[in-house]
């Protein structure tokens, strides 16, 4: 433990002991303080040198252990295993100009780049998807699963394959409070998360090579997996103010037959845009004519900023061409793997058959979670709580942006969501952006994250659910001080 400084516990700070020593463990395993084959200090010796109690110290190694940082060796002790990543993996660059062409993704070209930066805690990351970890709600939460597990058999009981009961009518009754023709829990399927839920209906409706109409820019997830390569794609182009519906892009749609739609209503991810009610109607109109399901995205329910929502596509439809989708990761926690997909009897049949081929059932424990949760109206409370916070962060962000940004910036002012997109004026390419802003520990996620086929622009996506204003602005003028300076280069270069 050479050169390592002595572990300290803070007894006036409101975190656990274990939760401090296992904060500056990873810290200094990840910023290579302490390398790997290192042997950490016995439980006993710890919790002497500490003064506090062995569980506390027996707590935080068996967090590390579970994180992939540290391992017990029977009889020797615990030892460091975890090797930090010191460069990451570029995305390999492909001349694509046009959207609508569709690449032929091999395994050795796949680098999820973004799951580095998400699990990365030594990195400022300004443009994930992650949520506040002060939750405020883990009081609650310690009771809920006290009541949870004081039913001893629980855990030797094998769920329902189509979701725990009571959670799916607390789904139902919410789903027709907002217009959609739920009229039992048995139009309510339980999965693990919206992909899982995505992919049950992908895999229903759609043989290789069938048509599907998505967004562009989207989920970084789509693009960088292989959940969506086995199908052709229509692009409909987004921002955060409208989607483009043009005639040559409906006049595709007629000729190629898409036999899904997948789209994000109420907001979208990159610009948190919300689709209008003439919009929704367009879309509706479009893929009856075409016979197509539309899959509408709900992720981050709840976290609309206005009183006024425009009618969902599945209310406005009556689930006669749409099925719709929504989880708990957003507004609870991403580690609760509940998701949930809602449409009428026939296609509910048809998904529950294709979902036991993935698999036989969801968490038991985890739904219970979440529908203590909700029964108890702590979530209600608790998606208030986000909203208030996120709005006001909203705001410092902007106004950081007004002060720091390069002249010529633009960017949405977000009505959703937890996502701002913002746009750089024509200069430095982002990936040069991207790699030197990473030598500075500051993770970003550039525009061509959030494209088919990795296309060049302008844009960044920034999270302002986890802004920490003095880190979040340090961290937004390095990183336009390092355009600015890639920019003005290259500027006179080209003169």
């Amino acid at each position: 433990m050479a050169g390592f400084r002595k572990i300290y516990i803070d007894s006036s700070s409101d975190k656990t002991y274990s939760d401090q020593i296992v904060e500056q463990y990873i810290r200094a395993i990840q910023t290579g303080t302490l390398l790997v084959g290192a042997k950490l200090p016995s439980i006993r010796d710890l919790s002497l040198t500490l003064k506090i109690n062995k569980i506390g110290v027996i707590t935080a190694y068996n967090k590390l252990c579970d994180g992939g940082y540290i391992k017990a060796k029977a009889g020797s002790g615990y030892y460091v295993i975890y090797k930090p990543q010191k460069k990451y993996e570029r995305i390999s660059d492909k001349t694509v100009t046009a959207l609508n062409q569709d690449p032929q993704i091999s395994a050795q070209d796949f680098s999820y780049q973004p799951l580095f930066y998400y699990s990365n805690e030594s990195i400022t990351n300004l443009g994930g998807n992650d949520i506040p970890k002060n939750l405020g709600i883990m009081e609650d939460l310690r009771g809920i699963t006290r009541t949870i597990f004081s039913n001893n058999s629980i855990i030797y009981q094998y769920p329902n394959r189509q979701g725990y009961l009571p959670l799916r009518e607390f789904i139902a009754f919410e789903l027709e409070n907002k217009g959609m023709p739920i009229f039992n829990a048995e139009q309510v399927l339980i999965c693990n998360g919206a992909i899982q839920a995505l992919n049950i209906v992908l895999n229903t409706y759609l043989s290789p090579n069938d048509y599907i109409v998505i967004e562009a820019p989207n989920y970084e997830f789509y693009f960088s997996s292989f959940i969506l390569k086995k199908y052709k794609h229509i692009y409909l182009e987004r921002t955060p103010e409208k989607i483009n519906l043009c005639e040559a892009i409906k006049s595709e749609i007629k000729n190629k037959k898409p036999k899904i739609f997948i789209l994000y209503s109420n907001c979208h991810n990159p610009t948190s845009g919300i689709l209008s009610s003439v919009e929704r109607h367009e879309i509706i109109n479009l893929a009856k004519e075409v016979n197509a399901i539309i899959i509408e995205m709900d992720i981050y329910k709840g976290l609309n900023y206005d009183d006024f929502v425009p009618p969902y596509l599945s209310a406005m439809d009556g689930f006669n061409h749409t099925i719709y989708i929504s989880s708990y990761s957003k507004i609870f926690a991403p580690g609760v793997r509940i998701g949930y997909l809602a449409s009428n009897n026939e296609k509910i049949q048809r998904l529950i058959l294709m979902k036991t081929y993935h698999e036989i059932t969801t968490s038991l424990i985890d739904q219970q979670i979440v529908y203590e949760m909700c029964i108890r109206g702590i979530l209600k409370k608790h998606i208030h709580k986000l909203k208030d916070s996120y709005r006001s962060k909203r705001d410092t962000l902007i106004s950081m942006l007004k002060k720091t940004s390069p002249q010529g910036s633009k960017w949405n002012h977000p009505e959703a969501g937890m996502h701002l997109w913002f746009e750089f004026p024509q200069g430095e390419d982002l990936k040069v952006i991207e790699e030197r802003s990473f030598e500075k520990k500051i993770a970003i996620a550039p525009g061509y994250y959030f494209f088919p086929n990795k296309i060049n622009c302008n844009f960044m996506r920034i999270n302002f659910a986890n802004l920490e204003p003095v880190q979040t602005y340090n961290s937004l003028e390095t990183i336009f001080t390092i355009w600015r300076n890639a920019s003005s280069r290259k500027w006179i270069q080209k003169k």
